[in-house]
């Protein structure tokens, strides 16, 4: 059943990314910015992006609730890793991005006496400024995304879909503090993806692939095959 749901949540990933691509007009979610002396703001989204987005929540919610335990497990290939931090950084976005846009459009629906799924016009209101928030709120919900399952033995929605699980040095789901788990998701980021240090990164793996702040830290980023009873 595992391996169906999981191909259940691959086909909405590949779903929402060829609606958002391929059908869609515009681009996704709230947006707010100058272009020279005219100030833009548009929000989007669909019934259908709203559908997938109630789905990737509920599926969220199960994660969170069930405490990881893996069984048998292996160092993670590179592919792997870097495949599950995609996965889950295009499904915070959509799925905020779609849940979001609903607050400008319901309050652009009140201003107009009419809903659409979409708006877009070339001047700001006194309210759109409110709207700023949702940009910080943004950036908060995808930090706390990455974050948090780290502190709770949980796993994120692209871990979930990858087997990908972060343990300690005795093989065990790590728990870490709050300011650790933070630091770690910031270098495993910095590691693997910023361009001035990706390439030493790759030499200087050891025998078990962990890179040079997991063997600092003591920890082991793992594909595991099954879980434990």
């Amino acid at each position: 059943m595992d391996r169906v749901f999981r191909a259940l949540a691959a086909l909405g990933i590949l779903s929402s990314i060829a609606w958002v691509f391929l059908f869609q007009k515009g681009e996704l979610g709230f947006r707010a910015y100058g272009k020279g002396s005219l100030q833009y703001v548009a929000a989007r989204t669909s019934p259908f992006s709203l559908v997938l987005s109630a789905l990737g929540i509920g599926l969220l919610f199960v994660l969170m609730r069930n405490e990881l335990r893996i069984g048998d497990f292996q160092a993670a290939p590179l592919w792997r890793r870097y495949a599950a931090l995609l996965i889950d950084f295009w499904f915070v976005v959509y799925v905020f991005a779609n849940l979001s846009a609903m607050i400008p459009l319901i309050v652009e629906a009140v201003r107009e006496n009419s809903f659409q799924w979409h708006f877009e016009r070339d001047y700001w209101l006194p309210s759109d400024w409110t709207l700023i928030v949702l940009i910080l709120a943004a950036i908060i919900a995808i930090v706390a995304y990455f974050v948090l399952p780290l502190t709770s033995r949980r796993q994120t929605f692209g871990g979930w879909m990858l087997g990908i699980a972060t343990v300690s040095s005795d093989g065990s789901v790590v728990s870490l503090p709050l300011p650790i788990a933070f630091r770690f998701k910031y270098w495993e980021f910095s590691e693997l993806f910023s361009p001035f240090s990706v390439w030493g990164t790759m030499k200087r793996r050891d025998a078990q692939r962990r890179t040079p702040f997991e063997r600092e830290m003591g920890l082991m980023v793992v594909h595991y095959s099954d879980l434990a009873d």
